[in-house]
């Protein structure tokens, strides 16, 4: 068995770096998220140039969890089954406080048993936003990738072969996706349910392909042959360009459309964010072993530790 390209302090210090782009997405490059009584309009010109690239934060929180996943000792479905208990129980605490607050501040008038029984678990009968618990979309997501991951390892624990884990691991689950989702066009939660998959999946199997195929160690080796004993120093520019590289690719090219012929279907969107994540979490990484500021640091590790409830709490506002 392989061992993972960074610890576990590491994971949470990149978890912690997704959290903060998840604040800045949600906070200052979100404006149709804010309540009329807090637009501030001055904020808007944020929106412009960081929406795109601090929407990352899913790309980052998705490519953990597939290359967390090949280094699991257990793989079996019985552990996933464990694994989204655990996950569920933390979403039903958060959202039993919210809904108390709810209650408290008399904002549940209007919600209908099948809204709150459908949100219970992760779903929405038509709204983007929760009225109880915002961003819920990415427990039913995170729950089905693990279990995808699962079924998919069966297949691929053979021997390799680059070509055959390309298919499987994107093209194949996009393209089911993407057909689900079109096919579930009149029933709003179904319909979100599979387009979110379609568009964060691929960046799971990034993780899990990159975790395979030791792709950050293949990234080293490049930069040995070429850099040699200015390693240090070549990583720490080499992390500036791609960082650079995917802010500019972010901002102007977030993702392709392909529009069918047909007034049935959906368009197909290619997430751009597929392509860019394993550079940025290469970059992230090299630049938080070079960079050592003890306080920024422990506050990404707090942070990422605790990056669920940060998900799901940052809704309260």
């Amino acid at each position: 068995m392989q061992k993972s390209y960074f610890h576990t302090y590491t994971f949470n210090l990149l978890k912690g770096f997704a959290v903060v782009l998840l604040f800045i997405l949600h906070f200052f490059a979100s404006s149709d998220l804010w309540l009329p009584e807090f637009y501030c309009v001055e904020y808007k010109c944020f929106e412009e140039y960081f929406r795109y690239y601090a929407n990352l934060c899913v790309a980052v929180f998705a490519f953990l969890t597939g290359y967390g996943f090949w280094f699991r000792a257990v793989k079996t479905f019985r552990h996933c089954f464990s694994k989204s208990l655990q996950i569920l129980v933390v979403y039903w605490k958060v959202y039993a406080f919210l809904f108390f607050v709810a209650i408290m501040l008399n904002r549940h008038i209007g919600l209908t048993f099948s809204q709150i029984a459908l949100e219970f678990i992760g779903f929405r009968e038509d709204h983007i936003i929760g009225d109880i618990i915002a961003f819920y979309w990415y427990l039913p997501f995170y729950i089905t990738s693990f279990a995808l991951l699962t079924f998919l390892n069966i297949l691929l624990i053979r021997k390799k072969n680059i070509l055959r884990d390309i298919v499987y691991l994107f093209l194949m689950p996009f393209l089911i996706f993407a057909f689900l989702g079109n096919l579930c066009n009149p029933f709003f939660s179904l319909q979100r349910y599979f387009v979110d998959l379609m568009l964060w999946f691929p960046c799971v199997g990034t993780g899990f392909f990159a975790a395979r195929y030791k792709i950050f160690e293949h990234l080293d080796d490049l930069l040995k042959m070429f850099f040699g004993n200015m390693e240090q120093k070549s990583a720490f520019l080499l992390s500036v360009v791609f960082l650079l590289f995917i802010a500019f690719g972010m901002h102007y090219y977030p993702g392709f459309t392909y529009y069918v012929q047909n007034s049935v279907f959906l368009p197909f969107v290619i997430n751009m964010s597929v392509f860019y994540i394993t550079f940025l979490i290469y970059a992230i990484v090299k630049l938080l072993s070079i960079v050592n500021v003890n306080y920024l640091r422990k506050l990404l590790a707090v942070l990422g530790s605790h990056s669920l409830y940060m998900w799901l709490f940052n809704g309260f506002f």
